[in-house]
């Protein structure tokens, strides 16, 4: 696979933090791992669509994270290092990273001088000595990179890749989505090789990062923001055969100890009044499998993923359900697709409805597929065409803790 950062040895400052939150209670406290789960570049246009997000270190006690990028086929595409000392925070933008700017952080080791990432008063600053001749990051990383960043997150050929990584919806837009790890070390890893998590890997399971994100289109003047979804480490809660969220790359074993996100969500939408543009919804979804680049012109096995079931309330709640049939097409309406390990798609067009104003509940765990048990999560963004745009997250009914859990009734259906 394709990747660009450097090898070493570590001075290890290992600590966590007391739990402060239920395991699978997908709540706002810091987390092991963060997950920026749909992100979008428009790479002809500087004033077009771009997103932005923040690492943030809630601990006085420095800390390396490693950042992932993912196509929306959940192919990974590039990763590196960003070091944080006590209550740090850093900024990205992804139009920089597709510029082949990376973020300049450095461990005490690497800066001396204590001129690229200081120290506050409150803070430490350690030496993370792996990172020593890769940090911080020159002014721009090799134009190869670049191109390959480009092609494989618009659907195209790249040359560091045997094969297509992303879908080929030919609009320009660079999609995918981003997580980011607190790490001990700066290794060439992806989270989807073996080694980067369990004994002697890299992955720590120090629940310190928060942040959030901004989908930023100033050509039509929108903007909105959200929590990065915050995904807590508990080494002792998880166990072979269990859900966890890099479960698909560790066997199911448990040993990445990531809270699994859930399988069911709920919001509301609108398609009218006020919020002439209507809502749409950022989705990520995982696929069950450890993609890696494919022939162009094709797609990985498991593409298009469905839906389970979609449950439908008008405001006097007036419902209406879309449901499968198993392994076979559905004799009436096409059932709707959300095909991508990361989507945007605009309920009343990708995703139709019967009702201009209610509520929808996604269930995301089941569906023609081989998947028995799918975690996801959903962002609602409603907007009005050239005013204002808002974001929150969607509501989850069902996680993916419990392998007990009933699948069905689905909202008493």
């Amino acid at each position: 696979m394709a990747r660009w950062m450097g090898l070493g040895s570590v001075l290890i400052f290992a600590f966590a933090l007391p739990a402060s939150a239920a395991t699978c209670g997908l709540d706002e406290s810091p987390g092991a791992t963060l997950l920026l789960p749909y992100f979008e570049v428009d790479l002809a246009s500087p004033g077009g669509r771009t997103t932005l997000f923040s690492i943030n270190n809630a601990s006085a006690s420095a800390v390396l994270t490693n950042v992932t990028l993912w196509s929306d086929l959940g192919v990974p595409t590039l990763h590196f290092q960003v070091y944080l000392t006590g209550y740090d925070v850093q900024t990205l933008n992804l139009r920089d990273i597709f510029a082949g700017k990376l973020p300049r952080t450095a461990s005490a080791g690497q800066d001396p001088a204590d001129t690229i990432s200081p120290r506050g008063e409150r803070s430490q600053d350690i030496n993370f000595a792996s990172c020593l001749g890769t940090h911080p990051y020159p002014a721009t990383i090799p134009q190869s990179f670049i191109d390959h960043l480009r092609a494989a997150h618009t659907g195209h050929a790249s040359a560091l890749l045997p094969g297509c990584s992303g879908q080929l919806l030919a609009d320009g837009l660079a999609r995918g989505y981003v997580t980011v790890d607190t790490v001990s070390r700066c290794e060439l890893k992806f989270p989807s090789e073996a080694g980067y998590f369990g004994a002697g890997g890299i992955a720590t399971n120090q629940n310190v990062l928060w942040g959030d994100f901004y989908l930023i289109d100033q050509d039509n003047n929108f903007a909105m923001g959200d929590n990065l979804v915050r995904l807590e480490a508990d080494p002792t809660a998880f166990h072979n055969g269990d859900m966890t969220f890099y479960g698909r790359y560790v066997g199911y074993s448990g040993s990445d100890a990531r809270e699994p996100l859930p399988l069911i969500w709920a919001t509301r939408y609108l398609d009218g009044g006020t919020f002439s543009g209507g809502t749409e919804l950022l989705v990520w979804r995982d696929s069950g499998t450890k993609n890696t680049s494919f022939p162009c012109l094709s797609h990985p096995s498991w593409y298009p993923l469905d839906m389970s079931d979609l449950v439908t309330f008008d405001e006097q709640e007036t419902p209406d359900r879309i449901q499968p049939f198993p392994g076979l097409p559905p004799p009436g309406p096409i059932f709707p697709l959300i095909p991508a390990e990361t989507n945007r798609m605009k309920i009343g067009a990708e995703l139709p409805v019967p009702f201009q104003f209610g509520w929808a509940a996604f269930h995301l765990g089941l569906g023609f597929t081989n998947l028995s048990r799918s975690q996801a999560y959903v962002t609602t963004l409603m907007s009005a065409n050239g005013r204002f745009m808002v974001g929150f997250g969607a509501t989850p009914l069902l996680d993916a803790c419990d392998p007990n859990d009933p699948q069905f009734p689905f909202l008493g259906f």
